[in-house]
This record gives C-alpha cells, sequence and structure tokens, in this order.
C-alpha cells in the first residue's frame, strides 16, 4: 500500500531545462495538475506509474503530492506567484515562465487538468477526463465515464469516448465525435459539431454559431438542437421514430424528404417521423434549420 502522504519537489534554475520524474500509481486513484502557463499533454502506457517530462521552464518549482487516491502536481506559479501572474498581463508576456508538461500514464488514471494560459491535449485514456483552460484549446481523445471539457477563448475537440460528455467554449467552437453516450454540448461565440454521436440524450445550443448533429436517433431519445444567429442541420437516418418540433423565427426551414406540418403557430410548428416516438427540438431565431437524410 501506498503512504497516505508523500512530497517531491522538483526545481528548475537554468532558462531551459528538461526534468524527468516517474511516480507510482495504481487502479482508483486520480491525478490533478494545474499548470498556469504552457502546455499540458498526457498519453498512455502499460505501466503502474506516471512520468512527468517538464520542459521549458525558468526557476520553476514543481511540487508533487500523493494523499491517498489523489495524486497532485503543481507548478510554481501556482504555488508561489499567483498574484503577481494574474497582475501582469496576457499571453506573450510569460513565456520565460511557461511550463510544459509531458505525461504518460496507465489508462485507467482519472484526470482532472486546470490551466490558465494552457493548451490541454489528452490521448488514449479509458477513464474519466475533466479538462478546463481559459486561453488555451482542449483535445480529448478517448475516454469513459464522464469527460469534462471547458475552454473560455478556444476550441474544445472530444472524440472516441464511451460514456457522458459535457463540452464548452465561450469564445470558440465545439468539435464531438464518435461518442457513444449523453452529449451537453455550448458555446456562446461559436459553432457546435456533433459527428458518429450515438446518444438518447443530446443538447447542443449556442448563440452566434451553427450547429450540426449526426447520429442514430433513438426511439426513447430526445435531442434539443438551438442556435439564436445561426443555422441548425440535423442528418435523420431512413426509419427514425420521431416527433420533430421546429422553432423558425428568422429563416427558411428546409427538409430533403417529405413531411406534413402541424400545429402552425407563427415560425413553430412540429411533424411526425414514423411513431412519434423520439422527440427533436430544433429551434434558430436568426437562421435556417435543415433535416437531412444521413450521409
Amino acid at each position: 500500500m501506498f503512504h497516505t502522504l508523500m512530497a517531491l519537489w522538483v526545481t528548475i534554475a537554468a532558462p531551459v531545462q528538461t526534468s524527468d520524474t516517474t511516480i507510482r500509481v495504481e487502479e482508483g486513484m486520480r491525478l490533478n495538475l494545474r499548470n498556469e502557463a504552457g502546455e499540458i499533454r498526457v498519453t498512455t502506457w502499460e505501466r503502474h506509474e506516471v512520468r512527468v517530462v517538464l520542459s521549458r521552464a525558468r526557476g520553476v518549482r514543481i511540487d508533487v503530492e500523493r494523499s491517498g487516491s489523489v495524486l497532485r502536481i503543481r507548478s510554481a506559479l501556482d504555488l508561489g506567484f499567483r498574484d503577481e501572474f494574474r497582475t501582469r498581463g496576457r499571453r506573450g508576456r510569460f513565456d520565460d515562465d511557461e511550463v510544459d508538461f509531458a505525461l504518460t500514464v496507465p489508462v485507467y488514471l482519472d484526470l482532472e487538468l486546470y490551466g490558465v494560459e494552457t493548451d490541454i491535449s489528452v490521448v488514449g485514456m479509458n477513464a474519466s477526463v475533466t479538462a478546463e483552460t481559459v486561453e488555451g484549446s482542449i483535445l480529448v481523445r478517448g475516454g469513459n465515464g464522464l469527460v469534462m471539457v471547458h475552454s473560455v477563448e478556444e476550441e474544445v475537440r472530444v472524440e472516441r469516448v464511451r460514456g457522458r460528455v459535457r463540452a464548452s467554449s465561450t469564445d470558440g467552437d465545439v468539435w464531438i465525435s464518435d461518442v457513444v453516450g449523453e452529449v451537453t454540448a455550448e458555446s456562446v461565440d461559436g459553432n457546435i459539431e456533433l459527428n458518429d454521436v450515438d446518444s438518447r440524450q443530446v443538447t447542443a445550443r449556442t448563440v452566434d454559431g451553427d450547429v450540426v448533429f449526426d447520429g442514430p436517433i433513438h426511439d426513447d431519445g430526445r435531442y434539443h438542437l438551438s442556435t439564436h444567429d445561426g443555422d441548425v442541420t440535423a442528418w435523420i437516418p431512413a426509419g427514425t421514430n420521431a416527433t420533430v418540433m421546429v422553432a423558425n423565427f428568422d429563416g427558411d426551414f428546409e427538409t430533403s424528404f417529405s413531411v406534413m406540418l402541424r400545429g402552425l403557430r407563427g415560425r413553430r410548428f412540429h411533424f411526425t417521423l414514423g411513431d412519434g416516438s423520439a422527440r427533436i427540438e430544433l429551434e434558430s431565431f436568426d437562421g435556417d434549420v435543415y433535416l437531412r437524410r444521413r450521409r
């Protein structure tokens, strides 16, 4: 069994240097990493160890602490210079203080990754992943359980997940593909594209951007796609059973197959496909709504 508490400090003094550290882990643990500026890159291997390779750092201390089932890793900016960091400006003024983390981890290790001016990529996991940043992009390719990603200013991509996905960006696009499980995708000023999404519960909404969905429609499924200023496109497989609700206030509605519109009230209407068991809601205030057969 592991000790209850372990701490390791690594200090990098040279302008450009690389540090390589390996820590033993076991199933049931999770890794919590915070890096204020730079990159976080995670790949996998078959060992029961976490390898941490650190580069592009100047006078940065790294704190590695294991307490119970949690392995925590911090850069010095998070430990001792948080107030200074917050008052010195945006990306471009912190090149000397940036730290790049390259981690190799077992596929079962749950991840919690946080940054500010930080790009994050995670490839090959079979566990839950949380990744959040402010000025950086996020890529998660692989995951199981809950995969939750958020960037304020750049795009996020989630691929090859078996489980729940919650992906959002305030000022960037959201791309989700090859997912089996519940999906929630949100943006304020960006497009949302969902491809090969096999889910019984899909919510995709943005304010200023387009929304695209392509995936099977389950009889007991609920699908809500909405935007204020953009187009909504839903690719519907042949043989779909669904009640489709459309709200289209200042745009056109187009479909590549025949439907009988009912309940016309202003720019709201609905129609039935098959026995109408699933529910699909398509909404755009200032854009077009398209219903297409699966490509």
